[in-house]
């Protein structure tokens, strides 16, 4: 029996595809490869303290613009997910390799349009999946083969710890990094050889950064009149904001590695945190050398994100999108989604979502509510 679509991959766009197909009653089940839904959205709690519902850290993507972003301001609207601003108040610092101290940058931030969710990224998710009825997402699911069925429909071949598996749909939707499809799936037919060259040169958005997060008791930084925002040439970390939580502790900074992948490998996550400390004392004081807690993610290292192509990121932003080769194949039974098929926005929250959007005008006959 054909399911009207299976969704594969439980990322913000698939998730925004399947909250609008159980809306309209469609049948459907998503196929999440990781033992959680998000996909490179993720939150998490300290553990070595008590702390507040709302202080969960992003080591994924932090910021949402709803003044440029109207899809994500809807969807947050419609969600009931309360926002708060960037904290940017007092100065910023600068620091490169010529200085003995680093320099305070008195004036306007880059992120005063930047919000935040309350309690982090991953309450999106969580209400996106509360959304769904129980039973349609399958988590430890990876899709392996996908083959066009003679008379109309597709075949998934998908796996998890017990075995192997094949379910019929009508449709099948690929919320996944393009070079994740082009690498660990295979098709039948064959995708395009134009397509899969497509697929296997498009750069993982995030696949090569790495995110540290520093928890304090207090944020000693503002009583320095800093904002905790910090520009480095010198590094390791490249940027440095306030990662603290709308009300309540434990505070933060935060900053992304401008170390290479296979450098941060080489050194390890305790060496990692080791220099990332020592640049946060050198820029913010001795009291920034000894946090309660921190929390690193190096993306480069998650096999479900990143592939071997994606160890060195790309000289700027991509021009993401399909490159006018189509949204769907196969009749329309093959669809693309995921943030890095968005041509607006690709790379950013509001991409995946946009890739959602033209997703669902090609399930039209699914999508009627």
């Amino acid at each position: 029996m054909q399911q009207d679509c299976v969704i594969i991959g439980a990322g913000l766009s698939g998730l925004y595809i399947a909250r609008a197909l159980a809306l309209a009653g469609a049948d459907f089940t998503v196929l999440e490869a990781r033992e959680r839904a998000g996909g490179r959205i993720l939150s998490r709690a300290p553990t070595r303290l008590a702390a507040t519902a709302d202080a969960r850290f992003d080591l994924g993507p932090a910021w949402v613009w709803p003044h440029f972003q109207p899809l994500m301001d809807e969807l947050i609207q419609a969600l009931d997910l309360p926002l708060f601003a960037q904290a940017i108040e007092g100065a910023g610092l600068y620091e490169d390799a010529s200085q003995a101290e680093p320099q305070r940058m008195e004036g306007q931030s880059p992120h005063g349009e930047s919000r935040r969710i309350a309690g982090g990224a991953g309450r999106l998710i969580e209400a996106l999946c509360a959304s769904l009825p129980a039973g349609r997402m399958l988590l430890g699911h990876t899709a392996t083969r996908i083959e066009a069925i003679a008379g109309g429909g597709v075949a998934i071949h998908h796996r998890d710890a017990t075995g192997t598996a094949i379910r019929q749909a009508r449709r099948v939707v690929l919320a996944l990094p393009p070079r994740l499809i082009a690498s660990e799936i295979t098709f039948e037919p064959p995708l395009p050889s134009s397509l899969q060259k497509h697929l296997t040169s498009t750069p993982t958005w995030m696949a090569a950064h790495a995110k540290l997060v520093a928890l304090y008791e207090h944020p000693f930084w503002r009583e320095q009149g800093l904002s905790g925002e910090a520009f480095s040439r010198r590094g390791p970390l490249t940027e440095i904001y306030d990662a603290s939580p709308h009300e309540g502790g434990p505070h933060a900074l935060f900053g992304f590695y401008g170390v290479p992948a296979a450098a941060r490998r080489a050194l390890g996550h305790e060496a990692l945190i080791a220099r990332g400390l020592d640049q946060l004392e050198r820029l913010f004081g001795p009291q920034a050398r000894t946090p309660i807690e921190c929390l690193i993610k190096d993306w480069s290292e998650s096999p479900l994100t990143a592939t071997p192509a994606d160890e060195v990121p790309p000289p700027g932003h991509p021009d993401y999108g399909l490159g006018g080769l189509g949204r769907s194949l196969w009749d329309g039974r093959l669809l693309f989604a995921g943030t890095e098929s968005a041509e607006r926005n690709g790379g950013y929250l509001e991409g995946a979502v946009e890739a959602g959007v033209e997703v669902l005008a090609l399930l039209d006959d699914l999508n009627t509510q």
